[in-house]
């Protein structure tokens, strides 16, 4: 039995549509998993839109102050001690993440909701058709919720308050499959300043597999502590992230 082991390993190991079936397999494992990845990053920003949409609402900053932020932290602690994703800085970016791109939707207040549910049933690696009468305002909001968060804490840590800076970078993101280090290299850089008025057509299609951008948004700690997988990772990567 062990010889026949032997023998039918060296046989598999000299096939080379065996051997090419595996590394169809490995891809095809590798793509699931990333559409997976997105589809989840996609949610949990969902849940940070809406949150920081709340707070705006009931002006609970214009009420209460400042303070309110570590407070809520505080009580969401208490009412899910398993999330460490609560942080009174990362409600606030959750805040920030709203106001700077609420122009989007701003005429049309339920867009958010039906439009999510969409960007959910649909292939998320289908292309956007090319359309002239497209509103340019309704591809943005969809990127909005394709790449990670702490991506996002740090376009808006740098763009102060302009959406259309703050766009362009999470455009050129996705583009570009730029991971962390390549995103903070380019917000220093004058980059909008020289092309922010060039117009790209925004394709849907995931990034490459390999690429920084795909590690980081399948490996991403605040998708993690989302799904209450957090264990392997250091508490510190969420909490001081932002």
């Amino acid at each position: 039995m062990a010889n026949k082991n032997i023998d039918l390993a060296v046989v598999l190991h000299n096939d080379s549509d065996y051997k090419g079936w595996l590394v169809e397999l490995k891809e095809r494992f590798y793509s699931h998993r990333l559409k997976a990845s997105c589809v989840t990053n996609g949610y949990l920003l969902e849940f940070y839109w809406k949150l920081g949409r709340d707070i705006e609402a009931q002006q609970y900053t214009n009420t209460y102050g400042s303070g309110f932020y570590k407070n809520l932290s505080q009580d969401l602690k208490n009412e899910m001690p398993e999330i460490k994703g609560f942080s009174p800085t990362n409600l606030k970016y959750m805040s920030y993440f709203y106001k700077l791109y609420a122009p989007l939707v701003a005429n049309r207040p339920q867009v958010a909701d039906d439009f999510m549910e969409g960007v959910y049933s649909a292939d998320i690696q289908q292309s956007a058709p090319h359309n002239q009468n497209r509103q340019q305002g309704a591809d943005d909001f969809k990127l909005l919720f394709m790449i990670p968060w702490d991506h996002h804490c740090r376009i808006i840590s740098r763009c102060k308050g302009n959406m259309d800076k703050a766009l362009f970078f999470v455009r050129k993101t996705w583009e570009n499959n730029w991971g962390r280090d390549a995103l903070l290299n380019w917000l220093d850089s004058d980059l909008y300043e020289r092309d922010g008025k060039a117009i790209t057509n925004f394709q849907s299609t995931l990034p490459a597999v390999q690429s920084d951008l795909a590690q980081q948004i399948t490996k991403d700690p605040y998708q993690l502590d989302f799904l209450n997988l957090r264990e392997k990772y250091d508490e510190r990567d969420i909490e001081e992230n932002c």
